[in-house]
């Protein structure tokens, strides 16, 4: 498996684990040995170069002081409320300390973490040692936000019993299901309680583990910094030298695994994000939130995975090309699934720009664009603007009536490559407004002598199309060149960061030259043509699909520090749509949409998962029961993203060519992506929208 730092983006907060050198600790000494320094220079920059510098006066310091506080104990089962009390007298302090006064918060409260953790690993530990029994009505309540601090030690131990009695339960109810598979399985119930309770002292030890690693100075003083450069917006963060460095390094390995990102789900590993082409995802088994429970190598015997380290778990699912893993998942409808997948080095190519035909009634192209890429100046390296006008040509060369370009789950990348996408479909004018908090716009254009391609065009777009692919898309529809289908909004990322290294500048004794850390600081904000920022609320589709990552809560917009959304003047341009086919498909669209059963039904499914409150019974019946009814409603969404009618996709004639001189795996990710595309529900209305442009334009 691989890992990378996410875009989690506002999706998920991935671990980075690299091996770290002596040099690498002692960059890191480097830091608290100047702790004063790098905060003050941080804080100094947020103010001077952020675009929304705060007023750093007692209100914000109180803002520091809570969010604080919630990222270190956010379940609110460590600290009390004397310890509040004890804090408070820092609270309209922090702005001091920000303005230059000597930092002592963090390093206060990082004392009292510690000890709370060691408390909290204790109670925890003797909660554990007695059974539980699951025959009570009592609940559980998964919203921690709204959570005051317990008043007393025995107020916090019934919260941490409510806790743990519902991961209890969890893990019994698991094992019930196991039983029921595996009639070789003779534990009697009390049994397979126990044991259950054996696999949460593990996970949870682990837990506390992993949390005493941000009790060490540098991490303290990392957590503290990164909870205030939060504030300012969701996409300023500090780094400490060896993670930048880390991230760097962790670009260039070459591994053999399944392909899949792993994530810390609240004690359990599980699937973040399946690499295009790689095992899992070839597979068609393994999806973005499947949980691991255990991993077994070759036809050995499996290994429960349960309180393991994430490093200890890449290392069950990496092994020798060619090796077999076979690792069983909980799915997220509660089922296990067991899955064998074949180790393969993890190729990148299947990231890049490519294309495919689908043919039913009319001849289309669809083009697939996962994410934005540049060369970097590098001769030998890929431009993802380059890749697309050499589809574009394979396409054309084709003969297709029409192309659909696919930036689901795309995150974004260069501006520059986004610019020059855009005018192979648009011959010149402004694309996009880039500007700062003060000054005028910088206006980006497009200038060629022709578009590359002319002809009709469909964009489909998710609720993960963010930044640069936002660009695009809104580029597209502002010029009235194509239509844009998909989710109610896109991502809603419309900032612009940049790196600055925090340096040593003291006068009379600093050393320019030392590494404490980087900013990423966020500078400027897109706009689009007509001055409409696409931050917080992204772009509106002209042709709405269910949006599937809706019920969590993914988007910008659901971020509190998100930055707003505001408008400045337009720039002059001129639509492209002279016959007025994009606002008559569109109009066609909407009442056949509005009567298929199948969006309808899905729409209610959504809904349904959006709508739950979070709390769950601690009685075993109405928990299953609880459990069932989420698990037919996983079942129905995901029998419902499938077409009931397979579209007609075949690989363009050079992709056909040139798999004839590729190596197997190869051509195995080549089917399996054109099968996938094949059962694909919003690429099929994507298609049906396609059919009413050319009906449309060709009257």
């Amino acid at each position: 498996m691989i890992m990378r730092s996410g875009f989690q983006l506002a999706i998920c907060t991935c671990l980075l684990l690299v091996a770290q050198s002596p040099s690498s600790f002692a960059q890191k000494s480097k830091v608290t040995e100047n702790v004063d320094l790098v905060f003050h220079n941080t804080t100094d920059m947020l103010q001077h170069i952020h675009y929304a510098p705060k007023k750093l006066d007692d209100k914000f310091s109180a803002q520091v002081f809570t969010a604080y506080l919630e990222q270190l104990d956010p379940g609110k089962r460590l600290f009390l409320r004397e310890d509040l009390q004890e804090f408070k007298k820092y609270q309209s302090q922090l702005d001091d300390e920000m303005k230059g006064k000597v930092v002592q918060f963090y390093k206060v409260v990082n004392t009292t973490f510690r000890q709370r953790l060691k408390d909290a690993e204790t109670t925890m530990e003797e909660l554990l040692k007695q059974p539980f029994k699951f025959n009570t009505n009592e609940v559980y309540n998964s919203n921690t936000e709204k959570l005051d601090y317990c008043k007393s030690v025995d107020d916090l131990n019934k919260r941490w019993q409510n806790y743990l009695k519902f991961q209890v339960l969890g893990q019994y109810e698991d094992m019930l299901d196991i039983h029921a598979r595996d009639t070789a399985n003779k534990l009697s119930d009390a049994q397979m309680e126990e044991k259950a309770r054996e696999t949460i002292l593990r996970i949870e030890k682990r837990n506390f583990a992993n949390l005493q690693k941000l009790t060490t100075d540098e991490e303290a003083f990392n957590t503290y910094v990164n909870s205030i450069t939060n504030l300012y917006d969701p996409h300023s963060n500090y780094f400490l030298p060896v993670d930048r460095r880390e991230f760097q390094e962790s670009l260039s390995g070459v591994y053999y695994g399944i392909g899949a990102l792993l994530q810390d789900m609240q004690g359990k590993i599980g699937i973040a994000e399946l690499m295009i082409g790689g095992p899992a995802w070839k597979s068609g088994q393994v999806e973005k939130g499947d949980v691991i429970v255990k991993v077994a190598q070759g036809g050995g015997k499996p290994a429960d995975v349960a309180g393991l380290a994430m490093s200890e778990v890449i290392k069950l699912t990496r092994g020798q090309q060619g090796t077999t893993v076979t690792i069983t998942f909980r799915k997220q409808d509660g089922s296990l699934k067991d899955v064998t997948l074949k180790r393969e080095a993890l190729q990148l190519e299947d990231t890049f720009v490519k294309s495919a035909i689908i043919e039913d009634s009319v001849k289309l192209g669809y083009i697939s664009f996962p994410k934005f890429y540049t060369d970097f100046g590098d001769a030998n390296g890929r431009s993802c603007a380059a890749d697309m006008a050499r589809e574009l040509a394979r396409l054309q060369q084709e003969n297709v009536k029409g192309i659909i370009i696919d930036i689901r789950d795309n995150i974004g990348g260069s501006l520059g490559e986004v610019i020059n996408m855009i005018g192979l479909f648009i011959k010149e004018g402004p694309v996009v407004q880039v500007k700062g908090p003060v000054g005028e716009p910088y206006v980006s254009r497009v200038k060629g002598k022709t578009a590359l391609y002319d002809g009709p065009l469909v964009v489909l777009v998710n609720e993960m199309s963010a930044s640069a692919a936002e660009i695009f898309a809104a580029a597209i529809q502002d010029y009235h060149r194509g239509i844009i289908i998909g989710s109610s909004s896109t991502y809603g990322k419309g900032s612009v960061q940049r790196p600055f290294g925090i340096g040593d500048n003291r006068v009379g004794g600093g050393n320019p030259n030392t590494d404490l850390g980087t900013l990423h600081v966020t500078l400027q904000k897109y706009y689009r043509i007509t001055g409409a920022a696409t931050q917080l609320k992204g772009i509106e589709p002209d042709i709405k699909l269910p949006g599937i990552y809706e019920p969590y809560k993914m988007q910008e917009k659901n971020n509190p520090t998100a930055l707003a959304w505001d408008t400045i003047q337009a720039v002059p341009f001129e639509t492209l749509d002279g016959q007025g086919v994009i606002s008559k498909t569109v109009a066609m669209a909407g009442p056949r949409m509005q009567q298929d059963t199948t969006l309808l039904s899905l729409s209610k499914n959504l809904h349904w998962m959006q709508s739950r409150n979070g709390i769950y019974a601690l009685q075993l019946d109405k928990y299953r029961t609880q459990e069932k009814e989420v698990q037919t409603k996983v079942g129905e969404i995901r029998k419902q993203l499938v077409s009931a009618k397979p579209m007609g996709v075949k690989n363009t004639t050079d992709m056909e060519e040139s798999l004839k001189s590729k190596e197997q795996f190869k051509n195995e990710s080549n089917k399996a992506w054109i099968n996938s595309l094949k059962r694909d529900l919003f690429l099929s209305e994507a298609v049906y929208v396609m059919y009413d442009f050319l009906k449309l334009a060709n009257s």
